[in-house]
């Protein structure tokens, strides 16, 4: 591990025999880079400004970096709490943590990092190490550090690159989604066959391979069930890049996908979001009979691993 930069920012980079992987304490203790070192590819979304776009708290999240791997905690979309006693206290736009700073410090070869929250009492961590020359992984504990269970929904928000023809895999009980956000043929709460959706025109075409950039996609669904293995892979054209995501299924049940190509702010990637719990904000799932919380002084536990 070193001390680095990445543009104006601060990172540590933690390096093996086949990856390199950056993150910033501050904003978000987020990952910013993941490069496969035998094929020198970069899996996660990067930007071509020269200086970081910060936003302040509770501010808006696609005005701001809005690349890499953030964690959306505890909500995505602008919400209120619904219990309390932090009923009606306003859950800012994609959480909180992803613009916060971070606390960190090297242990035992690994990184160690955590953040306080700000309008609700947790402590959230991660320790992150390399689980072999070909993977890296995040352990999270969230700490309830109140007398009140607390309400949450956490999802790792990864902005990955992707090429035309790179493929979807998912474990086989993947057979139906629900759309959350579409400039297709859709609306929100629709329930689709998958991987074969329908765009405008009422064609049907295949979500789970990302098509060329002039069709102008953009969509995002959650799988409608609880996963019973919990992992996401993609295969790139050519066989020369390949990533899985594996995260446990009793913690992070869900999995959502928002494929991007070039239907929002001319970027070409899709997003991999594993999830507590689906429909992008706590009161709406809750209304679909989907709840995560953390009890009173309790602490829940899961993990990201990340295979190239």
């Amino acid at each position: 591990m070193m001390h680095s930069k990445y543009k104006n920012k601060d990172s540590i980079v933690m390096e093996n025999a086949g990856i390199r992987a950056e993150f910033l304490p501050d904003p978000g203790g987020k990952m910013v880079s993941l490069i496969n070192k035998k094929t020198g590819y970069e899996y996660l979304l990067q930007r071509e400004n020269e200086r970081y776009r910060d936003q302040p708290f509770d501010g808006v999240f696609v005005e701001g970096e809005c690349a890499g791997f953030d964690d959306m905690f505890p909500t995505i979309d602008v919400c209120e709490y619904e219990n309390e006693p932090w009923k009606n206290i306003k859950m800012a736009d994609h959480g909180e943590v992803w613009s916060l700073p971070w606390n960190y410090q090297f242990k035992d070869d690994s990184l160690h990092m955590s953040v306080n929250g700000a309008r609700f009492p947790y402590t959230l961590e991660k320790k992150i190490c390399f689980t072999g020359e070909d993977s890296i992984r995040m352990y999270y504990t969230l700490t309830n550090n109140s007398a009140f269970d607390f309400e949450f929904l956490w999802a790792g928000h990864l902005m990955i690159n992707i090429e035309e023809g790179t493929r979807v895999i998912v474990p086989d009980d993947c057979k139906q989604a629900i759309t959350i956000l579409t400039n297709g043929n859709g609306k929100f709460g629709d329930l689709r066959d998958w991987p074969n959706f329908r765009d405008m025109d009422g064609n049907t075409y295949r979500a789970d391979i990302s098509r060329p950039e002039n069709v102008k996609g953009f969509e995002k669904y959650y799988f409608n069930n609880k996963l019973a293995d919990g992992w996401c892979g993609l295969e790139y054209p050519g066989n020369k890049n390949k990533l899985t995501i594996a995260f446990p299924v009793d913690t992070v049940p869900y999995l959502g996908i928002l494929m991007n190509e070039k239907g929002w702010d001319n970027l070409y990637n899709i997003i991999i979001e594993p999830c507590t719990i689906c429909y992008d904000r706590p009161d709406v799932a809750k209304k679909h009979g989907q709840v995560s919380k953390v009890k009173a002084f309790g602490k829940y536990n899961w993990y990201i691993n990340l295979t190239i």
